[in-house]
């Protein structure tokens, strides 16, 4: 399969480039060039046709640029976070994507108590511009999975921390199961749009597990004990 990760040169995507390089034929897409791989296309999120050479002759995108600052201002996620984002969704459906995975956050549901599992079924309650714009990549998966035909996932990922490849507390996402969650993202069949929880898990049910275990065969293999 040929798959084309946005933001291939930050945290979470020199991660995924490094578990996914040898079972599939990868495109990366960055502003800065990304070692690891031989095809890469180097541009910004705003820069249409840098987009438009990117996804061309992908079967799916993992979607992970953008600004990931919770403090950047509305003018950097406009254009990174909510142009960019758009840019990226109508390029796989103009060169015939069969699928898109966006990384959305498991903090858009950080305001609910802890005593209650979250579920996808609860409204996000975004607290930056940061956030706001998962909401609304989230929702961009929605229209174009049921205006276009585009298959969509969405995963709400945890803290991924590059120095740290285990999880240690219920709201991380260890490099492991980073891999693995995007993996089944990606190759999971039959597909139209879901959203997930990336997250590692452990004995406390912070987040709602089995959703994403029916709807990609999502099965985190780490877990914390830490509370």
């Amino acid at each position: 399969m040929r798959i084309l990760i946005t933001g291939a040169a930050g945290a979470v995507g020199t991660v995924l480039v490094n578990g996914l390089r040898d079972r599939y034929t990868l495109r990366a897409f960055d502003r800065v060039p990304v070692p690891d791989l031989e095809d890469v296309v180097v541009g910004e999120l705003t820069d249409v046709e840098a987009v438009a050479r990117a996804t061309e002759g992908m079967e799916a995108v993992v979607h992970l640029a953008g600004n990931p600052l919770g403090s950047a201002p509305w003018e950097e996620i406009l254009n990174s976070n909510i142009i960019g984002t758009y840019n990226l969704f109508e390029a796989a459906r103009q060169n015939n994507v069969r699928r898109v995975v966006f990384a959305s956050r498991a903090g858009l549901l950080a305001h609910y108590p802890e005593e209650i599992t979250r579920t996808i079924d609860m409204p996000p309650r975004p607290e930056s511009y940061y956030s706001i714009s998962k909401v609304f990549g989230e929702n961009l998966c929605y229209m174009y999975a049921n205006r276009f035909g585009l298959e969509c996932v969405s995963v709400r990922i945890g803290n991924v921390r590059a120095d740290r490849p285990q999880a240690e507390h219920p709201h991380h996402l260890s490099h492991v199961d980073l891999v693995r969650v995007f993996e089944r993202a990606v190759i999971h069949p039959d597909v139209e749009y879901e959203v997930v929880f990336g997250v590692s898990g452990g004995d406390w049910p912070l987040y709602d597990m089995e959703h994403g275990r029916r709807a990609i065969g999502y099965e985190p293999q780490n877990a914390c004990e830490d509370r």
